[in-house]
C-alpha cells in the first residue's frame, strides 16, 4: 500500500510497524492456511459467540438452531472469520497491482454512475467477506474514503487507526460525527457505513430480513437526504484460488418529493434487499457474531 513518507513513519505505532514488517514477510495462503485450527479453537471454546452464530443462520436457513446444517455454517463462518483477520493484517504487505488482477467486480459500472452525481458517495457494506479487498477497490478507483469505528481498547483502535490510514481511509468516532461526514461528501469524498449493527442499534427501523422482524439503522438513508449523495452497496467475497469477487449495487438515491420519514424508509428497505442478496450468495461469509434478530 501506500508509503506515508519519512514524518508518517515516526508516527507509526510500533505495533503497526510490526505487523507491516510481518505482513511483507508472510505470505496470505501460509496464513490462511494457519487461521483454521485457530478459528476451529475460538468455535469449540468461544460459546457464546458460537450461539449467536448459530441463531443467525437459523434465520438465514429458515431451519431450527439445533440443526447439522446451522451449525456447519456457523462453523465455516468462524473459519472465514479467521480468514479476514490474517487479511486484516497483512494488506500492509499487498501489492495494488496484483490484487487489481484477482478481483472480478460486478457492477463496477455503478461507480461512475454514483460519481456522476457531483455529490460524494456514501458506500454501505456489511462485517462480510473480505472488507479488506473491498477497501482496495474502491482505492483503486481514487477515493478519498471516511468511515466510523466503534469503541476499541486504546491499543487495537490505535494500529486499526494506522492501518486504514495506510491503505487512505481516515476513522472518525462513531458517535457524533455526522456534520464532519457531510462535508466530507460535499467535498466529493466517499463516506462508508455498516448495516449490520444488530438490534441494539440507537437510531432504527422495522424491517423485514430472511422473512422476519428486526431492526436496521437508518443512518445511510438520513445521511443521504441531508447531503443528496447517492448510496450503492457493495461487499467482496472469497472464491477458491486466491480469487475475489466484488459487487457494487446501482446508486440508491433519496426522494426529495417524499416526506423524510417516508424516504429514509423506502431507501432503508432497498440497502437491506440489497444486503439480503448478498448474504445469499456467500452465507457462510458473514460475520454474524452479534444478535441481528430478537430472540
Amino acid at each position: 500500500m501506500a508509503d506515508a513518507g519519512a514524518d508518517g513513519q515516526r508516527k507509526r505505532p510500533w505495533v503497526y510497524t510490526l505487523n507491516r514488517g510481518l505482513a511483507q514477510l508472510v505470505p496470505l495462503s501460509f496464513g490462511y492456511w494457519l487461521s483454521v485450527p485457530i478459528s476451529d479453537i475460538f468455535y469449540a471454546l468461544w460459546g457464546s459467540k458460537r450461539a449467536t452464530a448459530r441463531r443467525n443462520h437459523a434465520r438465514i436457513l429458515g431451519r431450527p438452531v439445533d440443526d447439522p446444517l446451522v451449525e456447519h455454517m456457523a462453523h465455516r463462518t468462524f473459519r472465514h472469520f479467521g480468514r479476514y483477520i490474517v487479511e486484516l493484517l497483512s494488506v500492509q504487505g499487498w501489492s495494488l497491482d496484483s490484487m487489481r488482477e484477482r478481483i472480478e467486480i460486478e457492477g463496477d459500472e455503478h461507480f461512475d454512475e454514483a460519481i456522476a452525481y457531483g455529490r460524494g458517495i456514501i458506500f454501505t457494506g456489511a462485517h462480510m467477506g473480505s472488507i479488506e479487498v473491498a477497501s482496495t477497490l474502491v482505492l483503486l478507483k481514487g477515493f478519498k474514503i471516511t468511515s466510523v469505528a466503534e469503541r476499541l481498547p486504546k491499543m487495537l483502535m490505535t494500529w486499526l487507526i494506522a492501518c486504514r490510514a495506510e491503505m487512505g481511509v481516515e476513522l472518525l468516532p462513531a458517535v457524533g460525527s455526522g456534520i464532519a461526514l457531510v462535508r466530507r461528501l460535499r467535498r466529493g469524498e466517499m463516506v462508508a457505513l455498516v448495516v449490520d449493527l444488530g438490534i441494539s442499534n440507537g437510531d432504527s427501523m422495522k424491517v423485514r430480513f430472511f422473512g422476519h422482524e428486526t431492526m436496521f439503522p437508518m443512518g445511510p438513508a438520513r445521511l443521504a437526504r441531508i447531503s443528496g449523495a447517492p448510496i450503492v452497496f457493495g461487499w467482496a467475497a472469497r472464491k477458491p484460488g486466491g480469487r475475489y469477487v466484488a459487487h457494487v449495487s446501482a446508486p440508491i438515491l433519496s426522494n426529495r418529493d417524499l416526506d423524510p420519514e417516508e424516504d429514509a424508509q423506502q431507501i432503508t428497505h432497498r440497502i437491506v434487499g440489497e444486503f439480503e442478496q448478498a448474504v445469499r450468495r456467500y452465507p457462510e461469509q458473514w460475520y454474524v457474531f452479534r444478535e441481528m434478530w430478537p430472540k
